[in-house]
């Protein structure tokens, strides 16, 4: 049975985007880098369980500018449950990741602004400045930072 709960379209644009996150993705700091591995690992697992899909679907379409997804879309009906559920795991965890992120820079907020408004932002250099200064922040940003993968509770 074809898991079905979120729209295909949704889950073949998310592998998308793993795999050019994970193979591009210039880690810059230690949060980056842990994230970047994360996708990357994410993207190995699609890409072994897509890959005779797209084998099988995609074989003479050139990769590049989107154009393995298109196919992929075009053939959503026919992707085998393997491939499905990777897919579909992945943008579970990847919806999780979000949620924890989003619930962390509510809470964190006032001490992003009191401690790192200064940091250039982008490559995890936000989030690293936070762990830098985990002593010093509200008590309910650290605990918030605590529920991030790698970090002790």
């Amino acid at each position: 049975m074809k898991i079905r709960v979120l729209k295909r379209k949704h889950v073949v644009a998310l592998a998308a985007a793993l795999v050019t996150l994970a193979t591009s993705a210039n880690a810059q700091t230690p949060v980056a880098e842990n994230a970047r591995a994360r996708l990357a690992s994410a993207a190995q697992k699609i890409q072994a369980a897509c890959g005779p899909d797209v084998r099988k679907f995609c074989r003479t379409v050139t990769p590049g500018e989107g154009r393995l997804i298109f196919c992929m879309k075009a053939h959503e009906d026919k992707i085998s449950n393997k491939c499905d559920y990777a897919l579909y795991s992945a943008l579970r965890n990847m919806a999780s990741a979000l949620n924890l992120i989003e619930q962390a820079a509510d809470v964190c907020w006032p001490d992003i602004e009191k401690y790192c408004a200064d940091t250039p932002k982008g490559g995890g250099r936000v989030a690293q400045c936070l762990l830098n200064k985990k002593s010093t922040l509200a008590k309910d940003c650290q605990l918030a930072l605590e529920q991030f993968p790698g970090q002790s509770k």
